[in-house]
């Protein structure tokens, strides 16, 4: 795929400019000069972006272009993590608060929209899903309704408000609270993030995982952690959050519990007689709705447990070089510094 797209071209001596992490194509990102947007409307705020998470979807773009329905066909933005400053007022918002974005704009119209689950708008513009630009640049101009002041947070914790909404929207919607026991397998940033969640709703939260690496980040967060084959009990309620062991949390989940399908992977159908027999309920979680003010609350509350999911930061410009090597996967999140 060339580099040619329209969008992209530049005019140096007409616009001021901007650094971008560009996926043109497979295995092939590249940090560009596009135009700085100049024109804020009525209802947006201009946004200087500060810290993007690299979030899996980032990863599996990079090295298969595509997720599922989604593919990559022209040159697109990574990146939908993110915490910055404004740099103009709009509603709650000051010039120069640090703020979180949600990254989908939903259509407003549809069925779903206009009965208040705009998660599951067909129509919705999702940061860095084909054929939508993400925000790995250094300037974004978004609708002032999903962007959320985050004064009192330095932007790379801001930039969890995203992935944590996952958590907060899958916890809501479980109604778990003080007495509760709760499992979260998959223990990679957003199981770690849920599990915050879980915590603050008063809930008894265990975490579990294969790998002993994601193990020791949850331990470093001040949870219980095991491998899986350590696990014993049931529970009143199983976060799946790896999309791997929807299985597991059928044989750990209390009979007449609930099970929150958070990861998403690709395994085969359930065990439906073991779920209607023990009368389970499984529920799929797809984003969130109405969760960033949540999130950031949860995230002031927790921010010293949350510092091993900000300690590693990479430049704009080491991108690249970080996905094809495989270095994030040497870290539970990683930051990129704008």
């Amino acid at each position: 795929m060339n580099f040619s797209v329209e969008k992209y071209l530049i005019n140096i001596k007409k616009y001021k400019i901007m650094r971008a992490a560009i996926l043109e194509s497979q295995k092939n990102l590249k940090i560009r000069d596009i135009k700085n947007p100049d024109y804020v409307p009525d209802g947006y705020v201009k946004i200087r972006v500060k810290s993007v998470g690299i979030c899996g979807s980032d990863v599996h773009y990079y090295s298969s272009g595509r997720i599922g329905d989604f593919i990559l066909k022209s040159p697109m933005i990574l990146g939908h993590e993110t915490g910055g400053i404004a740099e103009s007022d709009g509603d709650n918002i000051k010039r120069g608060d640090v703020v979180a974005i949600e990254p989908g704009i939903p259509c407003g119209k549809c069925i779903y929209c206009r009965s208040g689950r705009y998660n599951l708008c067909s129509d919705i513009k999702f940061f860095a899903t084909p054929p939508v630009d993400g925000s790995m640049r250094e300037y974004i101009v978004h609708p002032e309704g999903f962007v959320y002041n985050a004064k009192g947070l330095s932007t790379s914790e801001a930039s969890l408000a995203e992935p944590m909404s996952v958590g907060v929207y899958a916890v809501r919607k479980s109604l778990i609270g003080p007495g509760d026991s709760v499992l979260i397998t998959g223990s990679g940033s957003v199981g770690i993030l849920t599990a915050f969640v879980a915590e603050s709703s008063g809930a008894s939260v265990t975490l579990s995982d294969v790998d002993p690496k994601k193990m020791d980040y949850a331990s470093k967060c001040g949870f219980n952690a095991y491998l899986n084959d350590k696990i014993r009990d049931k529970f009143d309620a199983v976060f799946e959050c790896s999309g791997f062991a929807s299985e597991f949390a059928l044989e750990h989940v209390k009979r007449g519990g609930d099970i929150f399908l958070i990861g998403m992977g690709n395994e085969d159908g359930l065990n439906n007689l073991k779920i209607t027999s023990n009368e389970i309920t499984v529920h799929g979680i797809f984003r969130y709705r109405n969760t960033f003010e949540t999130a950031i609350s949860i995230i002031k509350k927790y921010r010293e447990r949350m510092k091993p999911l900000t300690e590693k930061h990479i430049g704009l410009e080491q991108l690249p070089d970080y996905l094809e090597n495989g270095e994030y996967a040497k870290y539970i999140k990683t930051i990129v510094d704008l």
